[in-house]
């Protein structure tokens, strides 16, 4: 499987190569909407200027490092039959999917974390302060966030199977995920009752979490809680991935492609 993988790996990396403008555009536009709130809240806030620029720059790179948009790859997929092409292949399909998160990511962490190095030599607020501690916890907070989005991602993307546009529900969930994930604002800025859901509801352990513990917002049992809640719902995620392939397989009547 572990060669099986590097093969997946190296495939991917040259897909994302030939195909590097419109990656480079992807990129660039994902960043836009967290810098576009970046600069509103400076301007609402500007005594927390400097708190909001580190906030948000770690939400570019926390928000990329964890995407996923396998949705709407299944959905066009298996609405349009070709999804019955990865059915044939020595490899589950899920395992593709992982490949390509992967290569993506680590290609935009490449570039990403020397852009941020560089500033934070000019602008001191862009400098983390963390313990290696807190370092280790943050990286596995990230790692679980990225499990977690692209588990729900592939998920609703089964959906399609009984769905006839599954991205169109996908885009209701990414609009709650959009302001309890902080990705809007930081999860203390929103009303008590939505900053209490927000801590046993899935999305703020996608993104928000692992910046509260490069900031030191989240620490001893909040800490605990935390990585439990979202091993709880990685739990589930898995057991409904299971569940929806199955179901699938008998639904799927592998037209088209």
């Amino acid at each position: 499987m572990i060669r099986k993988y590097i093969a997946l790996l190296r495939m991917k990396y040259i897909e994302m190569l030939a195909y590097r403008l419109a990656t480079f555009v992807w990129m660039t536009g994902a960043i836009t909407q967290p810098l576009i709130t970046m600069f509103v809240w400076m301007n609402i806030h500007p005594e927390e200027s400097e708190s909001f620029l580190f906030y948000f720059m770690a939400v570019i790179f926390v928000e990329r490092m964890t995407s996923a948009w396998d949705v709407w790859e299944l959905d066009r997929e298996i609405r349009e039959g070709t999804f019955s092409n990865l059915l044939l292949r020595p490899v589950h399909p899920i395992h593709w999917a992982i490949a390509e998160n992967i290569v993506y990511k680590w290609l935009f962490a490449v570039i990403l974390a020397p852009v941020w190095l560089v500033g934070a030599v000019f602008w001191p607020p862009l400098r983390p302060h963390m313990t290696a501690g807190q370092a280790v916890l943050f990286l596995a907070a990230v790692v679980l966030g990225a499990a977690l989005r692209f588990l729900l991602s592939y998920s609703c993307g089964l959906l399609a199977f009984w769905v006839t546009k599954v991205a169109a529900v996908y885009g209701v969930i990414d609009v709650i995920s959009l302001f309890l994930s902080g990705r809007i604002a930081p999860l203390e800025m929103l009303p008590p009752a939505l900053r209490e859901w927000s801590e046993w509801l899935p999305f703020r352990y996608m993104i928000s979490f692992p910046i509260e513990i490069a900031t030191g917002a989240a620490d001893g049992g909040e800490l605990a809680r935390g990585f439990a809640v979202a091993a709880g719902w990685m739990a589930v995620f898995v057991a409904g991935v299971q569940w929806l392939w199955k179901a699938g397989m008998r639904k799927n009547q592998a037209v088209g492609g």
